[in-house]
């Protein structure tokens, strides 16, 4: 009809079709679309004259956006002209009609959003689904018009559930679904501009994890702007495993420990886990200022409460060396290897406490369990007074106390599921002490091989803690301090940790088995640490550790030193070599922000004798000081004034 009207006017007025300008699948709420900002460049650049319509609601539906838009027009001298409706704005009563027309598509515009808002909410309230991507775990039904669970998929979301609600860590649960080999569901999206993009197929991540035990789809209801409906759909997940996973989930379950592990300057491999036993605080690395002939500073552990209040501190392990401690430690662990007794006594020892624990454990359950159905009784309670109305000066103080009954509620299923675990480690049966021996020797031979990186990362898969206490009955040794070590064993890691590296040297991943859960094992021993440096394990068995006078600490493996611009020049190179790599592309690969690319890749702008000496740095202070937002602030300047502010930045230093 537009091509029809032009062609009419093109010999009397001398028009002709310029360009064709379309906004599919954009609201005309406002201006801010592809096609009106592009027409809006070309009256700008005097391009445009006429701009040829089918109907005035076609170019806007907001009387906001409207006397703007028609004001632009009159300051370029265009003209807005539509083949089916009169759009004069050379009389009052013409301007006065455009703004009627305007109003009213104003009017339609909000008045089918408010139905199809209104239709959503009544599905809602149905139990339909309200449309949008088919999410994980079913399939749409079209005979049903509704959901279907797809059963592959179902069986890994109710897995996700199960082990949510038994406090596995979500991240654990990512890597073994990614382990696996599953993976996201792949989708297609159709872009406003009608191109099909593939998503989806991605590696699970705890934010998708955790979106998906969020959602109360899979529990059987449906959400609407923060309310929820019994759904038509077949729920994947009952709904109490749900509200147990969702409780787990909302709990900070695992603090992050050891976070300061990078300022860790002298290397403590026991960082984190050494604790004074007589006050309960950790032990703090630290560095005395004396150093060794070798030239490296003496190492301690020092008790948080003696370095928090000096002399006035009370407390009997104050500092422990730390070349002692830790080879107290670890040669403990390797030489229990070789006493089976030792295993077998420590073993039945904490069967028997474990035991004596069932009863208090049985208790607290009980009592866990009476606690929570009582809050579910005033949660019912309070969701039916609400319902009900007719209190409404109690309706806001209903909902509040609901909320706070729920909160607490969570807290109570989080604590329930953590009791039910220490009864089953409990309940179980007895632990293997030759299994135990097993990982020990395996322990003992595998770690003089590592790095002191790689050694600290062992400990911490399954050394929990370590409590230093002075010992009970010293002997009378005046050149030796005689300590007592308590250390607590997470058996099951330890027992899972040394397979999975005998069944990877064995090239046979499938042969691993399945170790249960248990509370930590208990591990004592008594050690005299001589002044000479020499270290030695009294109890339960005696045995020197050869160690050397005042050992250094032990140096971490160098890292190498580079320039940001040597990423940059390799990214260069890699988009020369491939042609159609994009930036946006490259990025994802290198798991960063296109920004971050655009950032790295500014540096090649620098003159060649500056990144001739970025390339040079070897030491992190140069790093430092020729920073990546420096040098990129420099590449935006001219050649002369880069070398002038370079050279002010290496006399400055």
């Amino acid at each position: 009809m537009c091509r029809d009207y032009l062609n009419k006017h093109a010999a009397a007025e001398g028009w002709h079709e310029f360009i064709t300008l379309t906004d599919a699948a954009y609201s005309g709420a406002n201006l801010n679309r592809p096609g009106m900002q592009a027409l809006m460049h070309h009256i700008e650049a005097g391009q445009v004259k006429v701009v040829l319509i089918f109907k005035l609601e076609r170019v806007l539906r907001s009387t906001h956006e409207w006397t703007p838009f028609r004001a632009f027009l009159k300051k370029h001298g265009c003209r807005l002209v539509s083949a089916t409706e009169d759009l004069s704005e050379e009389t009052p009563s013409g301007r006065l009609k455009n703004n009627i027309v305007m109003s009213v598509n104003e009017y339609e515009r909000d008045n089918t959003s408010e139905k199809i808002h209104l239709k959503l909410v009544e599905q809602a309230k149905r139990g339909m689904w309200t449309g949008g991507n088919v999410p994980y775990g079913y399939t749409y039904d079209a005979e049903l018009q509704g959901l279907k669970p797809l059963p592959e998929e179902a069986a890994v979301l109710r897995r996700i559930y199960e082990q949510a609600a038994q406090l596995v860590p979500l991240t654990d649960i990512a890597n073994a679904l990614n382990d696996r080999g599953l993976r996201t569901r792949a989708r297609t999206r159709q872009r406003r501009d009608g191109t099909k993009q593939a998503i989806g197929e991605k590696r699970f991540r705890t934010d998708i994890l955790r979106r998906l035990i969020l959602r109360p789809l899979y529990a059987g209801r449906v959400r609407m702007h923060g309310i929820e409906y019994p759904g038509q759909h077949a729920a994947i997940v009952s709904p109490e495993l749900w509200e147990r996973a969702n409780a787990a989930v909302n709990q900070s379950l695992q603090p992050a420990r050891c976070r300061l592990r990078a300022r860790d300057k002298h290397f403590h491999v026991l960082k984190g886990i050494a604790i004074c036993g007589c006050c309960g605080r950790a032990m703090i690395p630290n560095a005395s200022g004396k150093r060794d002939p070798s030239g490296q500073l003496y190492r301690y552990y020092t008790c948080g409460h003696a370095h928090k209040e000096r002399g006035d501190a009370r407390c009997p392990v104050r500092h422990v060396s730390a070349s002692a401690l830790e080879s107290a430690v670890i040669g403990f662990l390797a030489e229990c290897s070789q006493h089976p007794d030792v295993l077998r006594t420590t073993s039945v020892q904490a069967q028997r406490r474990s035991e004596a624990e069932r009863a208090p454990l049985r208790a607290r359950l009980t009592e866990l369990d009476r606690t929570l159905a009582d809050l579910s009784q005033q949660l019912r309670h309070c969701a039916q007074a609400v319902a009900r109305g007719g209190i409404d000066f109690l309706g806001d103080e209903l909902r509040q106390e609901a909320a706070a009954l729920h909160q607490q509620k969570q807290t109570l299923l989080v604590e329930r599921e953590q009791a039910r675990q220490d009864l089953a480690a409990c309940e179980q049966r007895s632990l293997d002490p030759e299994r135990i021996r097993r990982s020990l020797a395996r322990f003992g031979e595998l770690m003089p091989t590592l790095s002191p990186e790689q050694q600290r990362d062992l400990l911490l898969l399954f050394l929990e803690k370590v409590e230093v206490r002075p010992a009970v009955k010293p002997a009378p040794d005046a050149c030796a301090r005689h300590i007592e070590l308590r250390l607590k064993v997470r058996v099951h890691r330890l027992i899972e940790g040394m397979e999975e590296r005998l069944v990877i040297d064995a090239g046979d991943r499938g042969a691993l088995p399945v170790v249960a859960a248990s509370r930590p094992l208990l591990l004592q021993t008594e050690v005299a640490v001589r002044q000479a440096g020499g270290v030695a394990l009294l109890s339960p068995f005696a045995r020197t550790l050869l160690t050397s006078k005042r050992a250094a600490a032990p140096r971490p493996v160098p890292v190498a030193v580079q320039h940001p611009l040597h990423r940059a020049r390799a990214w260069q190179r890699r988009l020369e070599a491939e042609p159609k790599l994009k930036r946006i592309d490259l990025a994802a690969a290198e798991r960063l922000t296109p920004g971050a690319i655009t950032h790295h890749m500014r540096l090649l702008q620098l003159v060649p004798a500056i990144q001739e000496r970025l390339l040079n740095l070897s030491t992190p202070a140069e790093l430092r000081r020729f920073s990546l937002n420096q040098m990129k602030a420099l590449a935006e300047l001219s050649p002369d004034e880069q070398l002038l502010r370079f050279a002010a930045l290496e006399n400055a230093s």
